[in-house]
């Protein structure tokens, strides 16, 4: 018994320990990334006006693919994790691709706090290198518009051929 409950106060300290640990996790979002959904509404729409850009300029339209979606999905997710845009892992998204989609040529845009899919392509629109994306030579897309607990968008496109 007194083998037992000196266990039982090793393990008591130590979770105490543990629970005040003075690491600032000001940077951290407490929220369950499983409970986001993309903003399919607002995808379609990037995917609409993408188009009509891509029309306007003598280029064929980007079809929707699934596996690109659920990259670009997976991807927005982990931005809004660490509360930053960024390109982090994107090889590893082009090897699923070529992978799962015989994909040739991958190209990504990201982007956050826009409000709706016309700020966010104009946006796109008014840098060359997210230009460069929407005017390349891709035929498929996949697209995320996901709102951070704080009802702020992020944005994932992958671009493929």
């Amino acid at each position: 018994m007194k083998n037992v409950l000196k266990y039982f106060c090793i393990i008591l300290i130590f979770n105490i320990f543990i629970s005040c640990s003075s690491k600032d996790d000001s940077d951290t979002i407490g929220i369950e990334t499983s409970e986001l959904t993309n903003e399919t509404d607002i995808s379609d729409g990037i995917l609409t006006l993408v188009n009509q850009h891509r029309a306007g300029i003598g280029l064929s339209a980007l079809s929707k693919n699934a596996t690109a979606e659920e990259l670009a999905i997976d991807h927005t997710k982990y931005m809004i994790s660490i509360n930053q845009i960024n390109h982090d892992n994107f090889n590893q998204r082009g090897n699923v691709l070529s992978d799962q989609e015989n994909a040739t040529g991958t190209a990504e845009n990201v982007a956050r706090f826009y409000t709706d899919a016309q700020s966010v392509v104009n946006g796109w629109l008014n840098s060359s290198g997210h230009r460069e994306n929407i005017e390349g030579n891709y035929m498929y897309t996949g697209i995320s518009s996901i709102k951070d607990q704080d009802g702020k968008y992020y944005y994932t496109q992958l671009f493929y051929r």
